[in-house]
């Protein structure tokens, strides 16, 4: 099991889990589209996009959706397991190599938008925060887009029940305080921090796990502001 595996995900089977993962999914494209009309950032056919820890790379395939041609998607993970599933799940066209985020083998000003979820927090030392934070700036062209997608000052309260998920060691950031702006403000301008996921096992009003016709509700208390949310979407551009 890796850093940001959780009990749905090593199911043979399809669960609850599942369903939250994809509603999950579904908050993450809507605000990543919404941030990119906003930006006027929507010439997406001409742009190359970098996914830092990809996972899976169910990130760079939504960007195909926006049109960023398969090409133009790149994933870079430590793990040779993950970059294996990519290449499994992904075209074939799209560019995934096992290599380090602290050491990105690509040249500067190579991408126009980068996505980074959940790898901001396997960083616990700061100087390894640092190591990342400047080769993000360096391959993101000048007024590239980063979306960082992670964990929020509402994590170890909402995760501390759970003993295997703790054990992880991740590490949060307050969006309340702007913590993860300040670590980046020398080299990104801070446009836009979003509350993205509840948890990983929502619940409805009576108390039982939450169903399709909950995750409209769900959706709508979370982006009034009425529910907690342990991750965050911090939106910056390049400078």
């Amino acid at each position: 099991m890796n850093k940001f595996e959780y009990g749905h995900e090593t199911s043979q089977r399809l669960n609850s889990g599942d369903l939250f993962k994809q509603f999950n999914n579904y908050r993450i494209s809507k605000y990543i589209t919404d941030m990119l009309l906003r930006l006027n950032k929507t010439d997406l056919v001409h742009y190359k996009v970098l996914e830092p820890g990809c996972g899976s790379g169910n990130k760079l395939r939504f960007f195909t959706e926006l049109r960023i041609e398969p090409e133009n998607c790149y994933g870079l993970d430590s793990s040779e397991v993950a970059i294996e599933l990519c290449k499994k799940l992904s075209p074939a066209s799209m560019n995934f190599q096992v290599g380090s985020a602290l050491d990105m083998p690509y040249d500067d000003n190579t991408f126009d938008l980068s996505v980074c979820s959940g790898l901001f927090g396997c960083f616990n030392e700061d100087e390894d925060v640092e190591a990342l934070i400047a080769q993000l700036h360096r391959v993101l062209k000048r007024n590239g887009v980063l979306f960082i997608i992670d964990l929020n000052e509402n994590f170890n309260d909402m995760y501390a029940s759970s003993e295997a998920v703790m054990a992880k060691n991740l590490r949060s950031y307050n969006s309340q305080n702007q913590e993860l702006q300040q670590l980046l403000s020398d080299r990104f301008k801070n446009v836009a921090t979003i509350p993205i996921i509840a948890s990983e096992s929502y619940g409805n009003q009576q108390g039982n796990a939450a169903g399709v016709a909950d995750l409209p509700y769900i959706d709508h208390r979370i982006d009034s502001g009425n529910w907690a949310c342990a991750y965050s979407m911090w939106v910056f551009y390049n400078n």
